[in-house]
């Protein structure tokens, strides 16, 4: 691209040179109380670059304002990476499979001291009843 530009310039070059050439005739600019005398392309040639000047002066305050915008734009590109990295790693973190660890044998429930229940006494009509197991039943 720079040799684009290189190019360009070389080109506006040459066609300053046969302008000046080409117009060789002496003129006098009056502004307020000064007089210049000088030839028309010189005139020409330095209202051009007065022009030029003039044009980058006025574009400046809107250029150094993109510039700073993406300046700070960058940084805070900068920081919000940096905390997607910290996130993505926190989340693979979390995506780990655990170890797995069997769990501990449950404590059966204790059976309170309290005295034992009473058995049926069968009548003599009745059938005898089953009478339920010494032990508590053990949880599964």
């Amino acid at each position: 691209m720079a040799t684009v530009y290189l190019i360009f310039a070389l080109v506006i070059a040459v066609i300053a040179v046969i302008f000046a050439l080409q117009n060789t005739i002496t003129v006098t600019i009056s502004f307020l109380a000064w007089k210049v005398t000088g030839s028309l392309s010189l005139v020409l040639l330095i209202t051009l670059a007065i022009g030029a000047v003039i044009g980058l002066l006025v574009l400046a305050p809107s250029t150094i304002k993109n510039t700073l915008a993406v300046s700070g734009n960058r940084k805070r590109i900068g920081a919000l990476e940096k905390e997607l990295d910290e996130h993505k790693a926190r989340v693979a973190e979390l995506q780990k499979p655990k170890p797995f660890t069997p769990p501990s044998e449950p404590v059966a429930p204790a059976v309170p001291a309290s005295a034992p229940p009473k058995p049926v006494v069968p009548s003599s009509d009745s059938p005898k009843p089953v009478l339920p197991p010494s032990e508590p039943p053990q949880p599964k």
